[in-house]
């Protein structure tokens, strides 16, 4: 195997660039894959890029990937040399051809999937943790607002729990043709659909202010009828919010990433345990979860559209003015060998 990796590297006001080093000694609760995919998230990759440009720091990129297990740590249980994995992780899972994943951040694919499949499960994890604090039942009705990669996963998620779905995004090319939703014009008047949601799903990145009156009126007043209505934010959304009597009772409910013990490094070798409130899983747990959830929700996945990039395609959107297209962005990655 290669002694060396590349890793697209934000580098303040150069841009994105593949920076090469050497691979580091393999710890004992560590995993190596030898990458096929890594997926870019939009959102969050935008905003860091942003902060970047303004430090002028170095930041690796990514967080999402899928490959093949090449060798494990003496510590490790789970996996082994030729499973195949998805891996995440920030500044772990990055948009490399190699990486070394703490061991409570790999989780096997099953066999129907395959890999450009299987990776979306790591961003699903987010949804997956979103659906468990939303406390969201059967038979509910939704709205889903931005159909971002987190959006696409939280609707996929939703249907999995029995939900009925709408959708709104002001970039229609955003919203697959296919899918089993309806599709609401957030800046038309609520009409008929006033009170018709008993959660909202937030997943962009805007100021909400304008819009939260409009979201506030589409919520249904009476809850579920075991719990109030929610809004649900899984994106970064700021506002100017006064809360009053005139509001209603509704709750707020703010997501953070994608379960228990995500971003503890402790946890994430397996040196320490965490406990979950009562509702909500592990970080490794939500990916397993959102990988069953992919291969009962299979159907979905025909309709979600891909773009698939090498590195230097990958180089150059990230580097111009356009970005990365709504949609699932995938770059493919050839590492010297697979077991």
């Amino acid at each position: 195997m290669s002694s060396s990796r590349y890793t697209l590297t934000a580098c303040g006001a150069d841009g994105v660039i593949a920076v090469h080093e050497p691979l580091a000694a393999l710890a004992a609760t560590e995993v190596q894959v030898a990458v096929d995919y890594s997926m870019v998230s939009p959102g969050t990759e935008r905003h860091y890029l942003q902060q970047v440009r303004e430090t002028g720091e170095q930041l690796p990129l990514g967080y999402c990937a899928a490959g093949v297990v090449s060798a494990v740590g003496p510590e490790v249980e789970g996996v082994q040399p030729g499973d195949r994995v998805v891996a995440m992780g920030w500044k772990i899972a990055t948009h490399s051809n190699w990486i070394q994943v703490p061991q409570r951040l790999v989780c096997k694919v099953p066999p129907p999937l395959t890999q450009d499949q299987a990776i979306l499960a790591t961003l699903g994890a987010t949804a997956v943790h979103a659906v468990d604090r939303a406390q969201l039942q059967a038979g509910e009705q939704i709205l889903v607002v931005g159909m971002g990669l987190v959006g696409k996963m939280l609707s996929l998620v939703a249907a999995c729990h029995g939900a009925r779905i709408w959708v709104a995004d002001l970039n229609p090319a955003a919203i697959d043709p296919g899918l089993p939703v309806q599709v609401l014009d957030l800046l038309a008047e609520p009409g008929a659909m006033a009170g018709q949601f008993t959660r909202i799903f937030l997943c962009i990145d805007a100021d909400i202010s304008a819009l939260f009156p409009r979201l506030l009126a589409l919520l249904n007043p009476q809850g579920n009828g075991a719990g109030r209505s929610r809004l649900v934010n899984v994106g970064r959304v700021s506002l100017t919010l006064e809360l009053s009597p005139q509001m209603g009772n509704i709750d707020i409910i703010n997501v953070s990433r994608c379960g228990n013990g995500y971003r503890d490094d402790a946890y994430h070798h397996g040196r320490k345990s965490v406990q979950c409130p009562a509702g909500e899983a592990t970080v490794e747990r939500n990916i397993a979860r959102c990988l069953d959830y992919l291969v009962a929700c299979r159907d979905w996945l025909e309709h979600l559209q891909r773009v698939e990039m090498d590195l230097g395609q990958a180089l150059a959107h990230y580097n111009g003015a356009a970005f990365f297209a709504p949609g699932i962005n995938l770059i493919k990655h050839l590492s010297l060998i697979h077991i």
